[in-house]
């Protein structure tokens, strides 16, 4: 069963799926950071790539924000993959189909001064360590056959702007991902993922403000409608976070799993 845990920063996703990655018959991936697992075999490119999203939050750049995001997400289908097939339960922190739906759209409302490139890629790859920008670079060129990230968020951008079933089939054709059996929706209000976020050692990133938050928050609604409509055969539910615990979450997921696999 391939379930997809889904949610607005803050929520505590990472946190909770971390705690269940040593559960028997689970494998936990973070889609995005695939070296929240140090276990994984591209924990290195991941960290490289970690890296170059910060480099974009740094300089404010949608286009090279997304370019990482999708050189990050190229990394979810083999592993996904690999775990599925060991007869596993995944469990997707954030998801390649489902995530972007969200995050696309609003990605695009945001006011940058990035139109056009200028110096903001060569300024991201010289923020990169020259040996991480060197393996990201070789990344980029397997993944799309060129080596020109803002055309990857430009083409992410122009996606977000589809209905949702062509933004659907162009992130499977992209990623190569098949649709999870299920989604977790871990909700929590707007103003204690805020508090959370702002309690985190790493830097914010581009999207953790309250306004983009609670943007994403309703999107997450839509989205989950969007899917009850015209995808019934993928489950939706809904798990309240809201002054719940790491450990009172995660079993609340155990329960919907158990629930789910019946």
């Amino acid at each position: 069963m391939r379930v997809a845990v889904v949610g607005i920063d803050g929520t505590g996703k990472t946190t909770v799926l971390r705690s269940m990655r040593e559960t028997d018959g689970i494998t936990a991936i973070h889609a995005i950071r695939a070296h929240e697992d140090p276990a994984s075999p591209v924990a290195e490119l991941s960290r490289m790539l970690a890296d170059a999203s910060a480099a974009a939050d740094a300089l404010g750049g949608v286009h090279l924000k997304l370019a990482a995001l999708a050189l990050q997400l190229h990394l979810y289908g083999p592993a996904e993959r690999q775990a599925a097939g060991q007869g596993r339960t995944v469990l997707a922190d954030r998801h390649p189909l489902i995530d972007p739906l969200v995050y696309l759209p609003l990605f695009g409302r945001i006011e940058t001064d990035d139109a056009e490139p200028g110096a903001d890629v060569p300024s991201w790859w010289q923020k990169q360590d020259a040996a991480a920008a060197r393996a990201v670079r070789t990344w980029l060129r397997e993944c799309t056959g060129g080596e020109d990230p803002w055309s990857v968020g430009a083409d992410l951008l122009q996606l977000g702007t589809r209905p949702p079933q062509e933004m659907f089939d162009g992130l499977v054709r992209r990623f190569g991902v098949a649709a999870p059996d299920a989604v977790l929706h871990l909700d929590l209000p707007v103003a204690e993922a805020v508090s959370r976020t702002r309690g985190r050692d790493r830097s914010h990133e581009l999207h953790e403000t309250t306004e983009f938050l609670t943007r994403a928050r309703q999107g997450y609604a839509a989205v989950l409608e969007w899917l009850g409509a015209h995808r019934p055969e993928i489950a939706v539910r809904r798990i309240d976070c809201s002054g719940r615990s790491v450990p009172e979450v995660a079993e609340q997921v155990r329960r919907v799993l158990g629930d789910l696999g019946r």
